[in-house]
This record gives structure tokens, sequence and C-alpha cells, in this order.
């Protein structure tokens, strides 16, 4: 008996098969290729997004609640706000190592450094500005220029002057001065 339903299914489908012709078998194959997917693909993808959004009520619980405290959105909170996020003054020397040290990672060796700490009366930060003269190729300078603005986020590229002694010659000598902010130590 089950030889026989299964071959009168085989015929069944043989027949139905035929009816299709080969744009309906297309059409059948590509219809169960996309339930396939649908399992494969998007349920387990859809539990993902699930994951997430729980963990993220976890966060948003987690999170420190002002709980009726004023939250100080003025200007000069703003400003002290990022005042908070600058180097301090002793940071300076350990800031210009990081540039020296940026340089020769890049196979530029500042035969000297000029630099000075620029205080001014109203303001609560203080400038350090440094001017490094090297002598590499444009490539090179340019990605020191790059890699120092990555590693010391206050700092800020002012000037930059590029000199080539011979049409022909592949160095470039260049003085690029940069302006570090720094926080204001206390006196």
């Amino acid at each position: 008996m089950g030889s026989v339903n299964q071959q009168a299914i085989m015929t069944w489908l043989h027949y139905h098969a035929r009816q299709l012709g080969w744009q309906g078998m297309l059409g059948l194959a590509l219809l169960l290729l996309s339930g396939v997917l649908l399992l494969f693909w998007l349920l387990p993808g859809k539990a993902h997004i699930e994951q997430r959004e729980q963990e993220l009520v976890v966060l948003r619980e987690s999170m420190p609640q002002h709980q009726g405290r004023f939250a100080d959105r003025s200007p000069q909170a703003t400003l002290n706000t990022f005042y908070g996020f600058l180097p301090t003054e002793n940071e300076a020397t350990r800031l210009l190592g990081v540039m020296l040290t940026t340089a020769s990672e890049h196979g530029l060796t500042p035969e000297k450094a000029d630099y000075a700490l620029v205080r001014s009366p109203a303001a609560a930060f203080t400038r350090y500005q440094i001017s490094l003269p090297v002598r590499g190729s444009y490539v090179e300078i340019r990605m020191f220029a790059n890699q120092v603005l990555q590693r010391i986020p206050s700092a800020a590229l002012n000037e930059i002057t590029l000199k080539r002694q011979d049409i022909h010659a592949e160095a470039l000598e260049a003085r690029l001065r940069f302006t570090v902010f720094l926080r204001r130590g206390q006196p």
C-alpha cells in the first residue's frame, strides 16, 4: 500500500509538472527559494533586532536620571564642559613628545622645534604654539599632519609652508605650525 500511494503521488506530480511547463516550474522554484530565504535570513534577523531592542531598554533603564534636578545647559556650562575635555598645561611637554614621535614614525626628523606657551588673561585656556620644520615627501608630511591631529584632538594646524629647492627634487622643506589648546592650570 505504501508503494502504491508513493507511485500515485509521483504520477500526480509528474502530470502537474508537465502542465506547468518550464516557466511554471521556474516560478515554483523561485517561490520555494524565497520561502527558504525567509526562514533562514529574515527570521534570525528579526530575532537579532529584538535582542538589540531589549539591550536598548536595559541601557535606558541603567542611565543615570536627573531625578527632577535642573540640568544646566547654559552657554557657560557648555563652555566649562568643553574646557574639561582639554588636556592640562602640565601635559604640554608630553604632547610635544607625541608630535616628535609621530614625525619620526613618518620618516621626518625635525632639526629643531620652536614652541611657546601663550596665556591670555581673558581666556580659560592656554595656547601651546609649536613650529616644526621638517623635510620629506608631500605624502609623508601630509600623513604626519593628519596623524598629529588624530592623536591630539585639541590641536589645530594653523599654517603649513612648503618649499622645494629644485623642481626635480622629491623632498620638500616644510614648516608646520600647530596650536594645542590646553586647560589653564590652577594659579
